[in-house]
């Protein structure tokens, strides 16, 4: 099943602060069977013909929106990450507690591997690309590092007792890496689903602050 039904379309617009245009939500929709198809067949066969196909449209439609097959996975990745950023936003905005408010931003992650399992395979097929074209590299460094700012922002801003800039960007790539991490394991692995690895990791970060004493 197409996941759009599940994406508020206008939250996404506005996080990018983007203003639609007409064929934007065509653009939208031949991304959704971009990302269904990589999710089920792999990279290579993510083709115009497979796209199109998923759709009920001709190829050259597709190519008429995105002049290559390297613009639609950029445009894929981006759609998902504007999806995953919106489903953080929302789980954590009525949260006022700094503690309480970082529990609520680590959860976001699991909710939207839950909820979008195709979008978590397409991410773990970019980190793949990551690897071997710089373009990819460079945008994964910009959602990294958009990522770790958002967790210092609560660690310096939020705690009640908050933490120096130096240690909140230290144990914000910690807290980013093991968030990464979890995930990562989960899907990959038999060892553990979803609801574990979001347990352990909220058992390990509640652990970092309570050696600092922070919220005891």
């Amino acid at each position: 099943m197409n996941e759009i039904t599940d994406v508020n379309t206008e939250n996404f617009y506005d996080l990018f602060d983007l203003r639609p245009r007409k064929g934007d939500l065509k653009k939208m929709e031949i991304i959704l069977a971009a990302i269904d198809v990589m999710a089920e067949e792999g990279i290579e066969k993510t083709t115009y013909d497979a796209i199109a196909g998923r759709i009920g449209t001709r190829r050259a439609h597709v190519a008429y929106y995105y002049k290559d097959k390297n613009d639609i996975l950029m445009s894929a990745i981006r759609y998902i990450m504007a999806n995953y950023q919106q489903i953080l936003i929302e789980n954590m905005k009525d949260e006022e507690d700094g503690l309480q408010m970082l529990m609520k931003y680590i959860e976001g992650p699991f909710i939207w591997a839950e909820k979008f399992p195709s979008q978590l395979k397409v991410m773990l097929l970019f980190y793949y690309l990551c690897t071997i074209k710089s373009e990819f590299k460079d945008l994964h460094d910009h959602i990294r590092t958009a990522g770790a700012e958002r967790i210092q922002f609560i660690l310096t801003n939020k705690l009640k007792t908050p933490l120096e800039l130096d240690q909140a960007k230290l144990l914000s790539k910690i807290i980013q890496n093991s968030m990464s991490g979890q995930i990562l394991d989960s899907a990959t692995t038999h060892g553990r689903n979803l609801d574990q690895a979001l347990s352990e990791l909220k058992t390990f970060v509640l652990s970092l602050f309570r050696s600092q004493g922070e919220n005891s």
